[in-house]
């Protein structure tokens, strides 16, 4: 037993370097992109790319119907009971729904475009970058069903290496558009990472090796229908999580300014960025080990100690040193104009303590399908927190 233990923690170890490496190419390449885009063109820009990708994610995530979620479940139970045949047909029912409904929700963003432009910044002058947009949400469908084959497959070498690139390619991209279009770049910011994640995602899937199956409608049926039952109730839990995180941004720039939503998505950023490597392994290596044994008890109350634990000692010191490094952190990554953001992120940082002990747990919901419990969690917390949002800007301003 305390062999199989260190064997498990030894894993956990190795997949958090992998997946932290690649965090950490993020990491770096995110400060370059937040950098240039801050000295350049300051909180504004910034605030206005928050809300367009919060325009992208509610988008991809209806148009997604959960299905990247519950592939990587169904892949990675079918692969743990040996089943080839279905494997296959998951995989190829799962990359053709994904690209009908990527276009389904393209051209319905596309039709939508004036009234989300004016419900976003409260004009139309974005309504073209809008319809940019809607290329983005067919691009991401289908890419995250791409990652959901590598993530189920558990091939995280080939993830790391989707995300490294996607990482590296888009901030090139960004930089240079940034530097040439200054405010015209948005486009590019939000869609250059996509973009090149879907380009790697679809190189690598390729070289999957996949059993010869009849892939017509009636043979992908059994396993579609599965992607969707269980997929329905992630994409509602997923929609309420990005819709919320784009009203609480909508509500701060109607009430403070855009200005305002550059600081508190400049605190947000930072935050998802450091704990990054930590919460990627959990997504990448951690889901996928534990949907093939949620059904032990046992063996899966085991896997949550062990990953919490580990978890819990690498986030640590990282929680501990941003802590005390706010002001350096914001600075440096930013500017010296994002001084608002300061008191933020430190909140955040506190609240990270609690997300990463969280989080372990939470997945337990997802592995074993239990998609109502999943959900209630997921509505308790995002009306918790757009209700202090709506009642406590007013009294106490951004901080």
């Amino acid at each position: 037993m305390t062999g199989t233990k260190k064997n498990s923690k030894g894993q956990i170890i190795k997949a958090s370097a992998i997946m932290g490496g690649t965090s950490a190419v993020s990491m770096i390449t995110g400060i370059i992109r937040s950098k240039v885009m801050a000295v350049l063109l300051g909180p504004e820009f910034i605030g206005l790319l928050g809300l367009l990708q919060s325009v992208l994610n509610t988008a991809s995530t209806v148009a997604g119907m959960g299905l990247a979620v519950s592939g990587v479940r169904q892949i990675a139970e079918a692969r743990a009971r040996g089943d080839e045949e279905y494997l296959a047909l998951t995989r190829g029912a799962l990359r053709r729904s994904s690209v009908i409904l990527g276009l389904l929700g393209a051209v319905l963003l596309m039709t939508l475009c004036k009234p989300i432009s004016r419900l976003a910044v409260g004009n139309d002058g974005y309504a073209w970058a809008i319809v940019w947009i809607a290329f983005g949400v067919w691009v991401t469908t289908v890419s995250g069903a791409q990652t959901a084959t590598l993530n189920g497959m558990r091939r995280l070498g080939d993830l790391a290496r989707v995300y490294v690139l996607g990482a590296l390619g888009g901030t090139l991209l960004t930089v240079l558009a940034v530097w040439q279009c200054r405010e015209n770049s948005i486009v590019v910011a939000v869609l250059s990472i996509p973009v090149i994640i879907l380009i790697t995602s679809w190189w690598l899937t390729r070289k999957i090796p996949a059993l010869d199956v009849n892939l017509s409608w009636q043979a992908i049926s059994k396993p579609l229908w599965d992607l969707f039952s269980l997929g329905f109730a992630f994409m509602t839990t997923s929609l309420i999580r990005t819709a919320n995180q784009f009203v609480v941004r909508v509500i701060i720039t109607r009430s403070l300014g855009i200005t305002a939503t550059g600081y508190f998505q400049a605190a947000w950023s930072i935050s998802a960025l450091y704990l990054g490597f930590i919460l990627e392994t959990m997504g990448k290596d951690y889901y996928p080990r534990l949907a093939a044994v949620a059904k032990n008890h046992q063996v899966a109350n085991e896997m949550v100690n062990e990953q919490a634990e580990v978890a819990l000692l690498l986030a640590g010191p990282v929680i501990l040193g941003m802590l005390t490094l706010t002001s350096q952190a914001v600075s440096v990554i930013y500017s010296g104009t994002f001084g608002e953001t300061v008191k933020i992120l430190q909140w955040l940082i506190i609240g990270d303590l609690f997300k990463v002990s969280s989080w372990p747990m939470g997945f337990i919901l997802v592995a074993q399908g239990r998609s109502r419990l999943y959900f209630i969690t997921e509505l308790s917390w995002n009306a918790i927190f757009l209700g202090l949002i709506w009642a406590g800007l007013p009294v106490w301003s951004l901080k």
